[in-house]
């Protein structure tokens, strides 16, 4: 059974995340993992507090890659949500040139089955692997803007940039990175997505598209059986880790989930000290529900507009 290299992402702010997203995958695997943190800042202390989960697990071994974002991409377009860090994926395969393959993931993961196999999927002749997010193809309004700021192929299927397998040695020898700062470059004003719309553009139309059970994205979807899904994307404007896991609600998917795996971190408690309580949390849950209708709107208008072979996803719990 071959390690499997699992990069991530993060700067200190998401330093607990980092930690639930490896236990969640250790608990879930006996392959051995391969960490690669790309450090945007990481303080000691919480440097140490990762570490510290080898008491806990022994499958894994562990490398702080620290990377001048500032330098690197100090010609990148961010905004207020989006930090210069989250262009670390486009660095992955040149940062180890000696991996072959490899697996990237946001922080703000949880996953709840052997993470082998996604490693094990077969990339055939593609460079990268990912995960159509076609709940955007149910919000013309949305898409359609990003589809015209970067010349995307109409038939183009718009792909989830959180979870990525990666043919490393294929993209090295395409030369993908210089690609992408080009990319990055020509589209700066026009990058609404930042990295995701890079990717998107650089493997328009050319990539393999991956079940989804790989990233479900929470809460966008209701599935009949959510619990097939592998990994687990908490987005939304209200995630888990904001609400206190006591509170019982149905609006914050895997929110149970998410504690679970946080209580075996260092970072529990920190964690706890900052999720909303009380009449905080009722106005987080309020949040939801508004997304939540919201959401489930726009399917149901996008379901009477088209009966394609899609038609699963609008299925309501």
């Amino acid at each position: 059974m071959p390690n499997i290299p699992i990069f991530l992402s993060s700067d200190n702010n998401y330093a607990p995340l980092v930690a639930t997203t490896m236990t969640s995958i250790l608990s879930n695997t006996n392959s051995f993992i391969e960490f690669y943190i790309l450090d945007c800042g990481i303080t000691s202390d919480n440097v140490e507090k990762i570490l510290s989960l080898s008491k806990q697990f022994s499958n894994f071994s562990i490398e702080f890659i620290k990377i001048d974002y500032e330098e690197c991409f100090k010609d990148f377009k961010t905004s207020g949500h989006w930090s210069k860090a989250t262009f670390a994926r486009l660095l992955i395969p040149d940062l180890k040139p000696n991996i072959n393959k490899a697996i990237f993931m946001d922080v703000d993961i949880i996953v709840t089955g052997d993470i082998a196999n996604l490693y094990n999927e077969d990339l055939e002749n593609y460079t990268l692997g990912a995960v159509w997010e076609d709940f955007s193809e149910q919000i013309p309004e949305h898409l359609t803007k990003i589809r015209k700021n970067m010349l995307l192929n109409t038939t183009h299927k718009y792909f989830n940039g959180g979870v990525l397998l990666i043919n490393c040695t294929r993209w090295r020898n395409e030369n993908i990175s210089s690609k992408l700062f080009k990319i990055a470059d020509k589209y700066c004003d026009k990058i609404q997505m930042v990295d995701q719309d890079i990717l998107n553009k650089c493997f328009d139309n050319n990539y393999k598209m991956l079940p989804k059970k790989y990233n479900y994205l929470t809460p966008y979807f209701w599935y009949e059986d959510e619990h097939k899904y592998l990994i687990r994307h908490l987005v939304g404007h209200v995630r888990p880790w904001q609400i206190n896991e006591d509170i019982n609600t149905d609006l914050i998917p895997d929110l149970k989930t998410f504690w679970y795996y946080a209580k075996m971190t260092p970072f529990y408690d920190e964690l706890t000290s900052k999720a909303a309580t009380g009449i905080a949390a009722q106005k987080l849950l309020l949040t939801a529900r508004v997304e939540t209708i919201c959401y489930k709107e726009h399917f149901k208008k996008a379901h009477e507009r088209s009966n394609n072979e899609h038609s699963d996803i609008f299925v309501q719990r």
